[in-house]
């Protein structure tokens, strides 16, 4: 259909009760994973590349295969920079033809936050690209492997998120309130009142990070208290990795290309189920 904002996206799930999963690439087999089932299930998708992954993925080289994926696809596709915390990181996405942007000030002051957001946020709107930013702090990393626990210390205080929005006017704002990136600790519990609360103060689309351990219901909750964006990596590399490790009862004769089309399978099936949990299947009928 047309390469596109964020902003049209999680607009229109945000309105409608659905989310739209944001699905890191890191290589080309997550790209066609990620595209060929978006396709098949006729759902909006958000392709991302993290600022942590730039190690393996160099974006300016990767970007005009992204760009040329995207506008060939047959469902509306944004792509968007995922936890960027540096100018220069930033400045390259916007020159390289990223329709989004996430600013993560997370551990920053709230007057520092509000001041840096809202100056990427005039210069990615003079470009018609949407932007993202986080207020309180989802812990964790995009590759951490230990379990961790959220920290209620962080959580996103509602009155503060009210007066973030007003002064950054970002297009959709992520918000700590339970879960982790990476893999949690024991079994997650989202505050789905503050969310709610959080969604009546700002009205803008809200976005879920860390949603390993979480389950169907909880996500069901959390779209239907405002969230309408959630990233999606450690089930997709843990889907991988579970298939990589099956290497040793795979047939002799098994080649890397047909190694790797096994590795696109498990994440195309692990796509494929958070699609459907999130409402989004069916929405680009």
């Amino acid at each position: 259909m047309a390469l596109v904002n964020l902003k049209q996206l999680v607009s229109a799930a945000f309105h409608h009760g659905y989310a739209v999963g944001s699905f890191n690439v890191v290589n080309m087999e997550t790209l066609q994973a990620i595209l060929q089932v978006a396709e098949e299930h006729h759902s909006p998708v958000i392709l991302s590349v993290a600022e942590a992954h730039f190690p393996f993925v160099d974006l300016e080289e990767f970007s005009p295969i992204l760009l040329r994926a995207a506008r060939k696809a047959k469902v509306p596709v944004a792509l968007h920079l995922d936890h960027g915390q540096s100018l220069p990181a930033i400045v390259t996405a916007l020159r390289n033809g990223f329709t989004s942007v996430m600013f993560d000030g997370s551990t920053l002051p709230l007057e520092e936050n509000i001041a840096k957001t809202r100056e990427i946020t005039r210069m990615a709107h003079a470009v018609d690209v949407s932007v993202e930013a986080e207020l309180g702090h989802v812990t964790g990393g995009e590759d951490d492997t230990s379990p961790g626990v959220a920290d209620p210390s962080l959580f996103t205080d509602p009155q503060e998120a009210e007066l973030f929005v007003a002064e950054t006017e970002v297009d959709a704002l992520a918000v700590a309130v339970g879960s982790v990136h990476g893999i949690y600790q024991g079994t997650p519990e989202l505050d789905i009142e503050r969310l709610a609360a959080i969604r009546d103060l700002t009205g803008v689309p809200l976005v879920l990070h860390g949603g390993s351990g979480l389950s169907n219901d909880d996500f069901r909750q959390a779209i239907a208290a405002g969230i309408a964006k959630i990233n999606v990596y450690t089930d997709m590399s843990q889907a991988a990795m579970a298939r990589i490790r099956t290497v040793d009862t795979l047939p002799q004769r098994l080649g890397f290309p047909e190694f790797m089309l096994l590795v696109r399978e498990a994440i195309q099936e692990a796509v494929a189920e958070k699609m459907q949990i999130f409402g989004s299947v069916g929405q680009c009928n």
